[in-house]
């Protein structure tokens, strides 16, 4: 999804109906066992992630393995993959906070944000969205590898599945984009008419 001027896209989200083991008409799959590629982008040009993480697509239950889906990065098509975040689905991620707030408008007080942990896998619903810390990468991997150089792939990945029912989900990262690079030696770009080539 482009977000217009802004620079930002969002890579997999919800984009209509899905099936369980194949992308259909381009649409993102959603997750059903381990080792799952979700979605693969190349990045044509300097990016970076500002946010990772996934839409609810069915009701968590209690289960006695959480769900992980994960962030991953190949310098190449094809290539070695590194994993940068891998987010817990469920109640041993004992990170996972929500709002308190509520939608109606005649509340008393604002919203507060982050303020009740997660009890139970159950407490995640269809429609909930869950966001990834990205202050804090797999141990070992930088913050700067949330940016992507030209011809770098992006990889979403669920990595392990939940042994509860239920619990699908759709991963996404929302991605800054800038223009093209030039100067990169895996970058070509055809001469402008009436330009040589430089010595």
């Amino acid at each position: 999804m482009d977000l217009g001027m802004t620079g930002y896209q969002i890579i997999g989200g919800i984009r209509g109906s899905y099936a369980a083991n194949a992308p259909v008409d381009e649409n993102v799959q959603t997750e059903e066992t381990a080792d799952t590629l979700l979605v693969e982008f190349v990045c044509p040009v300097h990016c970076e992630v500002v946010a990772f993480g996934v839409v609810v697509t069915e009701d968590f239950t209690s289960q006695a393995t959480d769900a992980v889906v994960s962030l991953k990065k190949a310098l190449t098509v094809g290539g070695s993959e590194t994993v940068l975040k891998a987010l817990t689905l469920g109640s041993s991620n004992t990170a996972l906070v929500r709002g308190n707030g509520t939608r109606s408008n005649t509340a008393a007080t604002p919203p507060k944000d982050n303020q009740v942990a997660i009890a139970a896998d159950a407490d995640l619903d269809t429609g909930d969205v869950v966001y990834a810390d990205l202050d804090t990468l797999t141990p070992t991997q930088p913050l700067a590898n949330l940016h992507f150089w030209p011809g770098e792939v992006l990889i979403l990945e669920h990595t392990t599945a939940s042994t509860g029912a239920g619990g699908a989900y759709v991963p996404f990262a929302i991605v800054k984009m800038s223009g093209p690079d030039f100067t990169q030696d895996n970058t070509w770009r055809e001469l402008r008419s009436g330009e040589e080539v430089l010595d």
